[in-house]
C-alpha cells in the first residue's frame, strides 16, 4: 500500500472511531425533559392522545364570587345608580397651599369634566340623569387600597357640602359649589396638620334621582381633564384665586346578581370573578401536556360593553382558597373568536397531573379595575350542552421503562 493510501486509510479509521464514541456518549445522557418529550422515539410513548370534555368525562367545579378591587388607578371616576348598580366617587385634594392658614374662603368650586362613559351602555343611557350629594370623608382612608367592602355608613359625614343633578354629555365640564367653610378648613389643615378638622376628602354619594352611572375624568388624566378645585380666598386684606388639580380619586362600586344555573358573570369594577376547577385524573401522571385549552361561550345578549371595553380576559393559577382566592401573578390570556373565548393553559394542567394541588383557575376581565365591563358566559349547568365550558387536552403518555 502506498504512503498516500495508508494516510487516507488512517483518516478513515480515526473518523469512524470518533463517530462511534460520540454515539456511545450521547446514549448515556439523561432522559429528555418534559420540553423534549415530543422527540422521544415512538417506542417510548403511547403516541399523542386527545381528551375532550365534550366527549370524555370531566368534572367541573364552578364558583362565582365577589373579589372586591380598588379602582384608584382608573381613568374613570364613576358615580350614579342604575338598578342594582351603585357607585360612590371619592376625591381628596392633596397639595393645597400652606400659605392660607388664617384665610377666609369666599367661594369654592369643584370642577369635573365628563368622560363620556356611561353604564348601562345603550344609547338612551347616554342621556340619563345623574344626581349626587357631597359629604365629607370621616376616616383617613387609603385611596390606593380602599374598596367598597372596606367602608361603612360611618365612613362619611351627614352634613351636606354640595350637590349636583343633571345630564352631562360628550366632554362637558360641570361646576359644583362647595361649602366654603369646608374648604377653609382644608387650607387650615394644609398649613397645620394639628388643625381640628381634617382633610380626608369628599364623597359624591348618588341619590335616587340618578338613573344611570356616569364617569368623570379621574386624577389619572392629563392636566385640564382631572378634577379641579378653584378657590377665592382672602388673607391680610388681599383676595386671591387659587386652583389645584392634584388629587387622589377612587370609585366604590357595588352590585349583586341573581344566581342562575345558565350563566356566570364577570363584572369589572366591583368585581365578580369566576373560579373553575377541572378534574384531570383521566390524564396519566407521567404524561406530557402538549396543549390544553379552556373554551368559554359568551352570552352576548346579557353582556354589557362600551367603547372602552377590552375584549380579552385573564386567568390566573390559584394557589390557595383558605383565606379567599389567592393566585399567582402570571397571566394566561383568553381571546375571542366570535362568541368563543380560548385560553391556553398548558402549564397549569402539567403541574396538576404531576401532583400539585388543584385549586383551579381564576378568571377576570382584563379591565377589572378600570370600568364596568360585564362579561356573561354559559355555565357548566347550562341547558344547552354545546355552550358549556369545554376543555381539550393533547398529551403524550409515557409507556414507562
Amino acid at each position: 500500500m502506498s504512503c498516500w493510501n495508508r494516510r487516507y486509510f488512517f483518516y478513515f479509521v480515526f473518523a469512524y472511531a470518533l463517530a462511534y464514541y460520540i454515539l456511545q456518549v450521547s446514549g448515556c445522557a439523561d432522559n429528555p425533559t418534559s420540553l423534549g418529550k415530543n422527540f422521544l422515539p415512538p417506542g417510548d410513548t403511547a403516541g399523542i392522545r386527545v381528551f375532550d370534555s365534550y366527549i370524555d368525562t370531566m368534572q367541573f367545579t364552578s364558583i362565582n364570587l365577589r373579589k372586591a378591587v380598588n379602582t384608584s388607578g382608573s381613568t374613570n371616576l364613576i358615580v350614579g345608580i342604575s338598578g342594582n348598580y351603585n357607585s360612590k366617587a371619592l376625591i381628596k385634594f392633596t397639595s393645597l397651599s400652606t400659605a392660607f392658614d388664617s384665610a377666609v374662603v369666599y367661594s369654592a368650586i369643584l370642577q369635573l369634566k365628563y368622560n363620556n362613559y356611561y353604564f348601562p351602555s345603550t344609547p338612551s343611557d347616554s342621556f340619563g340623569n345623574i344626581s349626587f350629594n357631597i359629604y365629607t370623608v370621616e376616616q383617613n382612608l387609603n385611596y390606593g387600597t380602599v374598596t367598597y367592602d372596606s367602608v361603612s355608613s360611618t365612613s362619611f359625614g351627614t352634613v351636606l357640602q354640595g350637590s349636583y343633578s343633571g345630564v352631562p354629555v360628550d366632554t362637558q365640564t360641570i361646576n359644583i359649589t362647595l361649602n366654603s367653610l369646608l374648604v377653609q378648613n382644608w387650607l387650615a389643615y394644609a398649613a397645620d396638620t394639628n388643625h381640628g378638622v381634617k382633610n380626608y376628602g369628599i364623597v359624591l354619594n348618588p341619590n335616587p334621582s340618578s338613573a344611570v352611572l356616569k364617569s368623570f375624568y379621574s386624577a389619572n388624566n392629563n392636566s385640564g381633564l382631572k378634577p379641579l378645585l378653584r378657590i377665592i380666598v382672602s388673607k391680610g386684606g388681599t383676595t386671591d384665586t387659587i386652583s389645584s388639580d392634584v388629587s387622589q380619586t377612587v370609585s366604590l362600586i357595588n352590585t349583586t346578581f341573581i344566581t342562575t344555573p345558565e350563566v356566570f358573570h364577570l363584572q369589572a369594577g366591583v368585581s365578580y370573578i369566576q373560579t373553575l376547577k377541572f378534574t384531570e385524573n383521566k390524564i396519566p401522571a407521567n404524561a406530557t401536556i402538549n396543549d390544553a385549552q379552556l373554551i368559554l361561550t359568551l352570552d352576548s345578549a346579557d353582556s354589557k360593553f362600551s367603547t372602552q371595553t377590552v375584549q380579552q380576559l385573564i386567568s390566573y393559577f390559584i394557589t390557595d382558597t383558605a383565606n379567599g382566592v389567592v393566585t399567582e401573578t402570571v397571566p394566561f390570556y383568553g381571546s375571542p373568536t366570535g362568541s368563543l373565548y380560548y385560553f391556553r393553559i398548558i402549564l397549569p394542567f402539567q403541574r396538576w397531573v404531576q401532583g400539585q394541588t388543584n385549586w383551579g383557575m381564576e378568571i377576570v376581565p382584563q379591565n377589572q379595575t378600570v370600568n364596568l365591563d360585564l362579561f356573561t358566559f354559559y355555565n357548566v349547568t347550562a341547558s344547552d350542552p354545546s355552550k358549556r365550558p369545554r376543555v381539550i387536552i393533547k398529551y403524550t403518555p409515557r409507556t414507562g421503562k
